[in-house]
């Protein structure tokens, strides 16, 4: 891809608090007379979170990282960014917000109502029990996937229309050893998370 020239002075604040919160809190603000779009949070973010600008094709522009209990307090300056689309996304380990902007002759614009947020499933095992927790923001069929380390299936699930998912398997009769749950549905096609059963 052509290399892409622009200028872009990226200024972060991070001051840190006590309190920790659930989901990101990313507002999008725009200057149309300056070109620039300021990226904050009003809230700590409660997971280390990474930050990234992407453009149409998802070329990485700039990449942040948040500690738990920082904020995000950036400007851009984009004024020879060419005109179209771009992204900012927002990703921790509970899921990704991704809010897109436009770049135009009139300046730049971002509807906070276009910003979508897909949340990642919860898997924990403890004393041979695995739980698995996920909102299923598209409300679809949902499927789940225990494979052994050498890929084979040791429990396959499928899963009604629903935006909740709750489900709860014991692994009592599998021997120890290094597993893999993948949970699919149209809003994470596919997230797989490693487990050790001792």
């Amino acid at each position: 891809m052509k290399t892409v020239l622009f200028s872009l002075l990226f200024f972060l604040a991070v001051t840190t608090a006590s309190a920790s919160i659930n989901p990101i809190d990313l507002v999008v603000q725009t200057d149309p007379t300056s070109h620039t779009l300021t990226l904050r949070t009003t809230l700590a973010v409660e997971q280390a979170t990474k930050v990234q600008l992407k453009d149409v094709n998802g070329l990485v522009l700039h990449t942040t990282k948040l500690n738990p209990g920082d904020y995000l307090n950036g400007r851009f300056v984009l004024s020879k960014l060419p005109a179209g689309t771009y992204y900012v996304e927002v990703t921790d380990v509970q899921g990704k917000t991704v809010q897109p902007f436009t770049i135009n002759a009139g300046g730049i614009t971002a509807d906070p109502a276009l910003a979508t947020r897909s949340f990642y499933p919860q898997v924990d095992l403890r004393d041979k029990l695995l739980t698995i927790n996920y909102l299923n923001t598209s409300g679809s069929s949902t499927r789940i996937r225990l494979a052994d380390s050498a890929g084979k299936a040791v429990i396959t699930d499928r899963l009604p229309e629903s935006t909740t998912v709750q489900r709860a398997y014991s692994l009592e009769n599998l021997p120890a050893g290094e597993y893999f749950v993948t949970v699919s549905s149209p809003d994470v096609p596919s997230h797989t998370t490693s487990l050790r059963l001792d």
